[in-house]
């Protein structure tokens, strides 16, 4: 008995980091969502060319974003209860792509927002060898 009450604790404690890992994916996916449109906003002040339109698609990119995240929460957690046939990490998966996709935008918009920042050693931190041509 007591042997499977510390694997019902166990899957808990388990179940609780993983709810701790999504929780921190999906405020890192919100920070990055946001670094992106500030950073992409400043750009195109930089460059005086504030656009509605640009912002309007730009908008329509990150709801779209946020609308893939909400549909891999209802799928990674309807298949705790629903038998979808699969059972997949899905949040974290995706929260990833989106961080990294983020990570890319963010840094092209502050290289054009301070072109030194393009050949500075800190950026070379965020290519990869191919680019820096190793």
């Amino acid at each position: 008995m007591d042997q499977r009450h510390s694997r019902v604790a166990h899957r808990k404690i388990g179940e609780k980091e993983l709810d701790k890992t999504e929780i921190a994916a999906l405020c890192i996916v919100g920070i990055m969502v946001v670094m992106d449109f500030l950073t992409g906003f400043a750009k195109a002040v930089k460059a005086h060319d504030v656009s509605s339109e640009k912002m309007r698609d730009g908008l329509w990119h990150k709801i779209s974003f946020v609308m893939i995240v909400a549909l891999g929460e209802i799928l990674e957690h309807g298949q705790r209860v629903l038998d979808m046939g699969f059972a997949v990490p899905i949040i974290i998966p995706t929260c990833v792509y989106i961080v990294l996709t983020e990570v890319a935008s963010v840094i092209e918009n502050l290289s054009e927002i301070n072109p030194e920042l393009h050949d500075s050693p800190i950026l070379s931190l965020f290519r990869s060898s191919k680019e820096n041509g190793r």
